[in-house]
């Protein structure tokens, strides 16, 4: 397969992160290292996990992650830690493919134990708990930004988070999306829909089995330019910190 994005690129810029963030290889895939970098002042405070690259046609979570990690963190290091992945799949992103090496979905492939990336989660999350998961995504088909929300126990800042990111990307302001019930560019999940009852994807399953009681998926629309979809990435980001991950 043709290759496509240089993931060099990627592991300097990860490397060449200064404090407070700190990197550790979460293990190899495909001979290419899957990194998760740590930003943290204070080790009592809760965590962050965010989350990009799942899919490698999806660049712009990719980038945001990055840029949220070299030019925005800071700001909220009184308040949470920051466990970023930035690239989940990198044999997909070096190849600007959806799915991984074994020519899979990893999204949805959560309950298999024979899937790497998959198990580089599970070691990731065991025993923990996060205050908020934040999952970075694009959707090719879109015209505009939607997220999908899934909480427990709390007010969700969903259309706080759709109003801000409407001033720099679009919404995708359709009734359905995805064949889901939305509103002003936020999904509610049906969690009695039967891929959601299985649990095979990778939020639906973080979710369930209670690392988080609070996880969204953000889509920015990939006919957007990458600067539009990173800065709607990151404002989604910083809105769900402003208003939900509050000490």
């Amino acid at each position: 397969m043709t290759t496509v994005r240089n993931y060099e690129g990627l592991a300097q810029r990860v490397e060449g992160l200064p404090p407070p963030a700190s990197h550790q290889i979460l293990g190899d895939v495909d001979g290419f290292p899957v990194y998760c970098v740590r930003v943290s002042t204070d080790a009592s405070l809760p965590v962050v996990y965010v989350n990009g690259g799942t899919h490698g046609d999806e660049p712009a979570g990719v980038e945001a992650a990055l840029v949220f990690l070299e030019a925005h963190s800071e700001r909220w290091l009184d308040r949470v830690q920051f466990d970023v992945v930035p690239c989940l799949n990198p044999y997909g992103y070096v190849h600007n493919t959806r799915l991984n090496g074994q020519e899979m979905d990893i999204n949805w492939a959560y309950k298999r134990n024979d899937v790497p990336e998959i198990q580089l989660i599970r070691d990731l999350v065991c025993d923990r708990k996060f205050m908020a998961i934040v999952d970075f995504h694009e959707d090719w088909e879109s015209p505009g930004f939607y997220m999908y929300e899934q909480f427990r126990g709390l007010d969700p800042p969903g259309q706080i988070v759709v109003r801000r990111v409407s001033e720099v990307c679009p919404l995708n302001r359709n009734s359905q999306i995805e064949q889901e019930v939305a509103k002003n560019g936020v999904i509610y999940p049906n969690m009695e829909s039967p891929k959601r009852r299985k649990g095979e994807g990778i939020p639906i399953g973080l979710f369930q089995e209670g690392y988080t009681d609070y996880l969204v998926t953000l889509e920015t629309p990939s006919a957007k330019e990458m600067e539009v979809r990173v800065q709607a990435h990151i404002t989604a980001l910083e809105t769900i910190l402003d208003t939900h991950c509050r000490t």
